[in-house]
């Protein structure tokens, strides 16, 4: 698995990046605030990924140069293939190797481009992913960090395992040895069908039956949550979440250099 590699970091235009670098500095202190203030007590705080996919290049490195500064190991996601190969070029060419999330839906005739450079997926939600995964990572010789996608929302129009789906998909993905079955994924609900607080409830009992019933097919035995995004990341948090995925609340108030997905908020 890849380390982040510390590197001076040169983001072009003198008279706006100590702006820019305000601003993200003033954000990221806010979401700090948000999560220090919602771990359970005696908990962990969680890791921090960064969803980059409405912003450019430069920002992004920006951020990663502000995140250095406080003493945060940066994680960065994107949700598209060809967004996240730009992304990932462009660190290359800066000399900076961050921690690579991919957390977009995977389509399976991507999945390989995505594999060559992501070092943690957090969207597996079929079974016929799951033995892409597993091909592609064992022909790489590459180790994968893996999330397990969940939906317990109600809301078809999202991807996700249902609860009875989770099982098979973990045993797949735990019999290579290129693939460390990180946990589980979900989002929380868009519409009134359920409320967040009864999805991540849910969320977290099916996280604790697998550690109870597979400890031996979970990374260190444990089971851990990727749930909570700029709207919601009090609830996740609450109900234990390990990786809060955070975007517009990481960018408020700047011009975004790169238009934003179609694609539910930071998904």
């Amino acid at each position: 698995m890849s380390r982040f590699i510390p590197s001076p970091i040169d983001v072009p235009g003198d008279s706006g990046s100590q702006e820019l670098r305000s601003l993200l500095e003033r954000n990221l202190s806010r979401v700090l605030t948000r999560i220090g203030a919602n771990v359970p007590e005696g908990g962990r705080a969680p890791e921090l990924v960064a969803v980059t996919k409405t912003v450019s290049s430069e920002v992004t490195l920006a951020l990663v140069d502000v995140m250095v500064a406080r003493g945060l190991t940066p994680h960065l996601a994107e949700n598209r293939a060809d967004r996240f190969e730009e992304k990932v070029l462009a660190f290359e060419a800066a000399g900076v190797r961050p921690r690579w999330h991919f957390i977009g839906h995977i389509q399976r005739n991507k999945a390989r481009r995505i594999l060559e450079r992501a070092d943690v997926l957090h969207s597996v939600d079929s079974l016929r992913l799951a033995e892409t995964v597993v091909r592609i990572a064992e022909e790489l010789e590459r180790d994968v960090e893996v999330f397990i996608e969940v939906n317990l929302t109600g809301e078809t129009e999202k991807h996700g395992l249902l609860a009875a789906g989770v099982p098979e998909v973990l045993e797949v993905l735990a019999a290579s040895p290129q693939v460390q079955v990180a946990g589980l994924m979900a989002m929380g609900p868009a519409r009134d069908l359920r409320t967040v607080d009864e999805v991540f409830f849910e969320i977290a009992a099916l996280a604790r039956d697998l550690e109870l019933q597979s400890p031996d097919l979970l990374s260190g035995g444990k089971c851990r949550l990727s749930m909570g995004m700029s709207g919601d990341l009090e609830a996740a948090l609450q109900h234990g979440s390990r990786f809060v995925r955070i975007g517009s609340a990481l960018f408020e108030d700047l011009n975004l250099a790169s238009p934003p997905s179609p694609r539910p908020a930071d998904r």
